[in-house]
């Protein structure tokens, strides 16, 4: 069977429509993502360049920086690996918990070798102004710049398609 001109454009046509496709809606490169509550969409990521990762925040009583480190783990999970904080009222631990260690330093506490893993969690955009940042590989990001204040998010890391990214921005990019 001989195909004319046009049938091979048209065949042409709908091989590179396939390859286009398959290219924009398969999940390829890794990135740490917030995803809005209300609409399950991708409002922001991060590519992920490394698997060590900090949400720095003021704490909402206490007004004294807090620092949650994480790391990436087996299947995107999330491991929290260490927790530093200035006071032990409300909301913060006054001990570490079994395998973890407690330290006390220049006037700072930390919890450190946790190993609790989460595939994600919940962040709280609040309408106040106080830090909100994420750290990786020693850039420090505002998250109040990207995200909407008042809005509440989850965080997790995922492969994400070219499709899913057009809606979201791209933190670093302001």
């Amino acid at each position: 069977m001989r195909f004319t001109r046009i049938q091979q454009i048209l065949l042409l046509m709908i091989a590179l429509i396939l390859i286009s496709s398959l290219i924009a809606f398969t999940p390829s490169k890794k990135y740490y993502v917030f995803i809005d509550n209300e609409t399950e969409d991708i409002a922001a990521y991060i590519p992920v360049e490394s698997q060590f990762f900090q949400i720095i925040y003021t704490h909402s009583i206490h007004l004294s920086e807090v620092i949650e480190s994480y790391k990436i783990v087996g299947n995107d999970q999330l491991m929290m690996t260490e927790l530093e904080y200035e006071d032990f009222n409300i909301g913060m631990p006054s001990n570490a918990g079994e395998g973890e260690t407690f330290v006390e330093k220049d006037g700072k506490y930390f919890i450190k070798n946790m190993t609790r893993k989460i595939p994600e969690f919940r962040l709280f955009v609040g309408d106040v102004d106080a830090n909100l940042s994420f750290k990786t590989k020693g850039h420090r990001m505002d998250l109040k710049k990207t995200l909407e204040r008042g809005k509440s998010y989850t965080f997790r890391v995922q492969h994400v398609s070219l499709f899913q990214l057009r809606k979201g921005v791209k933190i670093d990019e302001r």
